[in-house]
C-alpha cells in the first residue's frame, strides 16, 4: 500500500465480522466504506467512523451503482473485502432449491459481481488488494450446512483462479478463512432449522445445529479477524490463504490433508454430535 490513507470497501457491515472490521479499520485512520442491504440515502457516516451505503450483492446494477458512488467519492478503491454472506441450515435432501440459489447468489456470485465492478479501477492503477472471506467451511464441509460449504468451496476456487489472472496487473488476491467466530450467525432465525420434527434428519440436525451454536458462542471475537485483515494489508507480498481462529482451527485444514479421509470424516462427525 502507498503512504496515503487506504480506501477500503467492505460488503456486509450490518453485523458480525463486517461491522467489527469496518469500525476497527476506521479507528486506524483508514477511509472505510461499508455496504448494507437496507436502503440508505446516498453515503452516510456511521457512528463508528466509517461510511455506509446500500448494496445488494445479488443485483448487478445495485453493485455497480454502489461501487461507482465510492469511486466518485474517493477516486479509487485500494482494498476490497468481500464479506457479505448467508446460510440456511438444513439437510441437503430437504434443501429448497430456491434457498440453495440464494446462498450461491450471495456467497459466490455476489463477490464475483463486486470484483467485476471494482477491478477496472484497480487494473488501471496497477495495484490493489482483494480479500475474499470464505470460511474453514470452505475447506471442510459442514453437515447440515452443505450449501454454505458448497458456496465457500466455489469462492475458494474462484479466488485461486482470480489470483493467477491478476498477476500481470499487480492486484493481489487473498483468501481469508475464519473459524468459529462469535457473531451469533448460527442462532439467527434465517440460519436455523426448518426441518420438520417428523423428518428422519430432525434428531441429527438439531444436535449438529446446537453444536454449531455452542462452537460460535465459545469462538473468537470478530476483532480477531479485523486485526488479521489489518496485518494482511500491511504485508508487501501477502500469502494466498490465511486461517483466522483458534490454534485448533488453524490445524484442522492441514490435518485434513494428513489423515485418511474417513478418519477425518469421523472426527468431524463427532464434533457435530453425529456419532
Amino acid at each position: 500500500m502507498n503512504n496515503t490513507k487506504p480506501i477500503v470497501l467492505i460488503t456486509g457491515v450490518s453485523s458480525g465480522i463486517g461491522r467489527a472490521t469496518a469500525g476497527y479499520l476506521a479507528s486506524k485512520g483508514m477511509n472505510v466504506f461499508g455496504t448494507v442491504i437496507e436502503p440508505v440515502d446516498g453515503i452516510q457516516l456511521h457512528q463508528d467512523g466509517y461510511s455506509i451505503l446500500s448494496m445488494d450483492v445479488r443485483d448487478t446494477e445495485s453493485v455497480r451503482f454502489a461501487v461507482n458512488r465510492v469511486l466518485e467519492a474517493a477516486q479509487r478503491i485500494d482494498v476490497l473485502i468481500n464479506n457479505a454472506g448467508i446460510s440456511f441450515s438444513r439437510s441437503l435432501e430437504e434443501m429448497d432449491i430456491h434457498d440453495a440459489r440464494q446462498i450461491l447468489e450471495v456467497n459466490t456470485l455476489g463477490p464475483l459481481r463486486v470484483i467485476q465492478s471494482v477491478l477496472p479501477s484497480m487494473r488501471n492503477n496497477m495495484r490493489g488488494l482483494i480479500i475474499n472471506t470464505t470460511s474453514i467451511g470452505g475447506q471442510i464441509a459442514i453437515p447440515f450446512d452443505g450449501m454454505y460449504s458448497a458456496s465457500k468451496f466455489a469462492l475458494e476456487g474462484l479466488s485461486e483462479a482470480l489470483s493467477l489472472e491478476l498477476i500481470p496487473f499487480g492486484v493481489k488476491v487473498v483468501i481469508l478463512e475464519p473459524g468459529d467466530i462469535n457473531t451469533g450467525m448460527s442462532a439467527k432465525p434465517s440460519s436455523g432449522s426448518k426441518t420438520n420434527e417428523k423428518s428422519p434428519y430432525f434428531r441429527y440436525q438439531t444436535a449438529a445445529h446446537n453444536a454449531a451454536i455452542k462452537n460460535e458462542q465459545t469462538g473468537s471475537s470478530p476483532l480477531i479477524i479485523a486485526r488479521k485483515i489489518e496485518d494482511i494489508m500491511g504485508e508487501r507480498q501477502p500469502s494466498l490463504r490465511y486461517v483466522g481462529g483458534t490454534l485448533l482451527e488453524r490445524l484442522m485444514i492441514p490435518l485434513k490433508r494428513l489423515l485418511p479421509a474417513r478418519i477425518f470424516e469421523h472426527l468431524v462427525a463427532r464434533q457435530y454430535k453425529l456419532k
